[in-house]
């Protein structure tokens, strides 16, 4: 994401540069060229190691009222769909604010967790549990607890390295550091879950976000996976590699 007053922005993806590009991400060259991705793409560590990827400009079809937050129905085998957002100051402190419920619904896919040993970037090792109840609109974006706004995501997809620079909370850090910067501005926000075929667990997470004054205009794709594991995505399940 590029923000114009880049240096403002201190966390996340707040250490930004003016010409768009997330700090030490670039665009894979298996990438689809142009155009909001309809498939997932493969994860290549070396190019993504904390799991997400700068796909291009953001596509946002439609720009929704400030404080609007629209959920697509869980499909016919209980998924969810693309969640579109136009996300305000106040939508970031009441959803920080807002207790966290104490138990999640189960998305599609859950059922199969256990605790695991992940292998992060810079050597240091996650431990714990493999699957999180995953946000597509952050509750901190002022997201809801529903199931039409949670997948079954890894860790790695949920926070990365959990150092504000990889998974869903790259992006989300961003919006929020953003947002508190310049409260009278909006970010458009369109997360998309790309599943293949009947699979019940998404490969990889879309997110585009746009600000109301064009300084924030990016898409990135976040994988959905670990490394070190092989995962059964039409189950949920997974097992060592």
């Amino acid at each position: 994401m590029a923000v114009a007053a880049a240096v403002a922005c201190a966390a996340g993806i707040g250490a930004l540069r003016l010409e768009g590009v997330l700090p030490g991400l670039r665009p894979q060259a298996s990438a689809p060229a142009g155009g909001s991705l309809e498939k997932p793409t493969e994860w290549v560590e070396a190019e993504s190691p904390n799991y997400v990827r700068l796909a291009g400009t953001a596509r946002i079809a439609e720009t929704l009222a400030p404080g609007e937050v629209r959920y697509a129905p869980l499909d016919a085998l209980g998924r969810a769909g693309r969640v579109e957002a136009c996300v305000t100051a106040r939508m970031v402190e009441e959803g920080v604010a807002r207790e966290r419920a104490a138990e999640l619904p189960d998305p599609a896919g859950w059922g199969h967790n256990a605790r695991a040993e992940i292998e992060l970037p810079g050597g240091r090792v996650y431990r714990g549990w493999f699957w999180n109840r995953s946000h597509l609109l952050a509750k901190s974006l002022g997201g809801a607890d529903a199931l039409e706004n949670l997948v079954c995501g890894t860790r790695m997809q949920n926070v990365g390295a959990n150092d504000g620079q990889g998974g869903m909370a790259m992006v989300e850090t961003a919006c929020r550091s953003w947002l508190r910067d310049f409260p009278d501005q909006t970010i458009s926000y369109v997360a998309t879950p790309l599943y293949v075929a009947g699979e019940l667990v998404p490969r990889s997470v879309v997110v585009d976000a746009r600000s109301s004054d064009g300084s924030i205009d990016e898409e990135v794709e976040v994988y959905n996976c670990a490394k070190g594991y092989v995962i059964d995505y039409a189950a949920g399940t997974f097992e060592r590699a």
